[in-house]
């Protein structure tokens, strides 16, 4: 049994050169050396890249099928903790004071985390052998139920919502509303306790109407004369009258609600009726609708999601496996150089993968350098983010480790998995991810994403007590 004080060692170290990164990035953003266009670009090379890379390199090795029975348990736990981080950042929405503008991404933030890959699992009680690439790969299941998540079930394009026409921003957007003027408060208020969460005088309500409700006199009076009286093709005599009709039907439709005759000294206009498609125009009807049905499967296919198609195959079939590494009881293909024939591309992808995790981190750091801090401080929703940080860093990892431990007794994950159980109780206090930075800074205004980036700095500071304490649980129930 290892000591008090060695687990606590294991548990800390991996975390320091990871505030090492982040701090370096941080210093290269503060000396105007990595801007915010090489933060997009490392962030590109990052997804597109170096992870895809990573993932292929790490599968490819430590997937056996003895061992791929964890992929279902690993994803089940990925999404619990997905919807339980969800539920989360509703209630925390519901109670606390939290700006207009960032209403949706405080959900995200809790439903969506950052898999980070630490070299404890060379250390005792693992096997330094195989478990530092298999806890890698088990990590990759919860980066493709994040892509998958993010992407595909909308979640990246929901952060938009905070940033619609009508919603505030600046300033504005700290106005603080009560909890009847939320979401899920108003619609309690206004099914449960009927109440209306915005009361208003009945002059307002006859403004409002009057604004949004013009009757047809008014529609009707605000018509030119000339559109009333005067057919379009009479102004233009050159004009084919069919068209002109058209235009001239489709103007009076939008803004008049009864018909009017044309007068009889004008001259009778030909009937438009619409020609006949060819047959062959029924591809028009049936192209949208491909494009509907398959969009989402095309969402799908992103770098990431592409890799662990092509890896987990090749990590279970063992002709195909010994093209790359070498097979014990398989077929024993090598080149000249003594090696598999495709190993080049194992090495290939282990040397452009080494570098996802430090360029992630250093991409945080710079957006910690660009935080502005308001003043005073407490415009910043403390409590809210006290609060996101206490449910992501706290109270789900000890979710995570009870859901964990009922996964072995029940059978769903086997009692000797030291990596499998590892990274299921690690991943389950891990902060929110760094492509909401970068997903949130194209969709406001003005790129200022500061809320969430004060959001994620107090959950990085507090991630080096609570992963140090959970790193020290999981090693010592693994």
């Amino acid at each position: 049994m290892a000591s008090a004080a060695f687990l606590i060692y294991s548990g800390c170290m991996p975390l320091i050169k990871m505030f090492l990164t982040i701090f370096f990035g941080f210093v290269l953003a503060k000396k105007d050396l990595f801007p915010p266009a090489a933060s997009r670009g490392a962030s590109q090379v990052t997804m597109n890249i170096s992870l895809p890379c990573l993932i292929f390199a790490n599968i490819v090795p430590a997937f056996t099928p003895a061992n791929v029975a964890a992929i279902g348990p690993l994803m089940l736990l990925a999404y619990t903790y997905q919807i339980l981080g969800f539920i989360f950042g509703y209630i925390i929405r519901e109670i606390f004071y939290v700006p207009r503008n960032f209403w949706q991404g405080i959900v995200i933030m809790c439903g969506m985390t950052n898999s980070i890959v630490t070299s404890v699992t060379t250390q005792a009680p693992f096997d330094p052998n195989t478990d530092p690439e298999l806890g890698v790969s088990f990590v990759s299941i919860f980066i493709v139920s994040y892509h998958i998540t993010f992407w595909v079930f909308g979640g990246a394009k929901s952060l938009s919502w905070d940033y619609l026409p009508g919603v505030p921003q600046g300033e504005e957007a700290e106005c603080r509303v009560s909890w009847k003027e939320k979401p899920i408060g108003g619609w309690i208020a206004r099914t449960i306790l009927r109440r209306d969460p915005h009361t208003q005088t009945p002059a307002q309500g006859k403004e409002k109407e009057t604004l949004h409700t013009p009757d047809i006199a008014t529609l009707e009076n605000e018509i030119p004369i000339d559109a009333k009286e005067t057919p379009a093709f009479e102004k233009h005599p050159n004009a084919d009258p069919d068209i002109q009709l058209v235009r001239q039907t489709s103007r009076l439709s939008s803004t008049s609600f009864r018909s009017r005759r044309l007068s009889s000294g004008q001259p009778q206009l030909p009937t438009f009726r619409p020609q006949p498609q060819p047959p062959f125009s029924a591809r028009f009807f049936v192209a949208p609708l491909l494009l509907r049905v398959f969009k989402p499967v095309s969402a799908v296919i992103t770098p990431v999601t592409a890799t662990l198609a092509v890896s987990l195959p090749i990590a279970l079939v063992n002709p195909l496996k010994a093209l790359f590494v070498p097979v014990s009881g398989g077929p024993s293909w090598t080149g000249p150089d003594g090696k598999p024939p495709l190993a080049f591309i194992i090495d290939t992808a282990t040397f452009l993968g080494s570098i996802a995790i430090p360029l992630a981190l250093i991409l945080l750091g710079a957006s910690f350098a660009r935080l502005r801090i308001p003043r005073p401080i407490s415009r910043l929703p403390i409590p809210a983010m006290l609060a996101v940080s206490a449910a992501k860093m706290f109270l789900l990892p000890v979710i995570g480790v009870i859901i964990v431990q009922a996964m072995v007794h029940g059978g769903l994950i086997d009692r000797n998995a030291r990596a499998e159980k590892f990274v299921g109780m690690l991943l389950s206090g891990t902060p929110a991810a760094v492509n909401q930075l970068i997903v949130a800074s194209l969709y406001a205004p003005d790129g200022d994403v500061d809320t969430l980036s004060a959001f994620l700095l107090v959950q990085y500071v507090l991630m080096f007590f609570s992963s140090a304490a959970l790193t020290a649980v999981a090693l010592l129930l693994s």
